[in-house]
């Protein structure tokens, strides 16, 4: 009987997930984007119905299955923010041999990080076994130290994007930075709102 109720316990549960409208939801925008682009080709123009209107993108390879082409709609990331800025081909390609080597620089910042996340550690511990005021000052000039490094592989960024864009791209380019970092600030300041609610 035990046996029993556990297998009809699971089953409800599964019924359950496979039709609730989250799933459901995420099932009708997989068709959408597939049959977007159902008689196209890698790279072809494609638009597909979201909640909010028309979305419009382009024909790429399925992450999971190759064989399947996916309308992607167009990002606002920094790739959205490069298309912003009409590229011409030799900024393009000079930009992409940077990008390349970003991501060589990422196993550089990672750890930093974790450096910076494990002080931040030892001051707490330090603050609350109260260790000497030399040893606090030391861990906090360490951290410093790291977030100097951490800062210094970011503004790579933009000494590259300087010496890539023209004078009006480069307005361009930081209209499109401090837009960026507002949604980011509003984004975050919401999380932190319903973190709060929540509690």
């Amino acid at each position: 009987m035990e046996i029993y109720m556990k297998s009809l316990f699971s089953l409800t549960l599964i019924t359950l997930l496979f039709t609730s409208p989250t799933y459901a939801k995420k099932e009708m925008n997989f068709a959408a984007r597939k049959t977007a682009c159902a008689e196209k080709a890698v790279g072809d123009t494609c638009s597909f119905q979201t909640k909010k209107g028309e979305k419009k993108g382009t024909c790429k390879e399925g992450k999971k299955n190759k064989e399947v082409l996916m309308c992607f709609g167009e990002r606002k990331g920094k790739h959205g923010m490069l298309k912003e800025l009409n590229l011409s081909k030799e900024q393009f390609a000079k930009l992409k041999v940077y990008r390349e080597a970003e991501k060589a620089k990422k196993d550089e910042r990672k750890p930093l990080k974790e450096k910076i996340k494990s002080l931040r550690e030892d001051i707490k511990k330090g603050f609350i076994s109260n260790i000497s005021d030399e040893k606090m000052l030391e861990i906090h000039r360490e951290i410093s130290a790291n977030r100097a490094k951490l800062e210094e592989i970011r503004f790579s960024k933009m000494i590259t994007m300087k010496n890539v864009l023209n004078e009006e791209q480069r307005k361009k380019f930081m209209e499109l930075e401090e837009s960026r970092k507002e949604k980011f600030k509003k984004r975050n300041g919401k999380h932190k709102k319903n973190k709060k609610d929540k509690k």
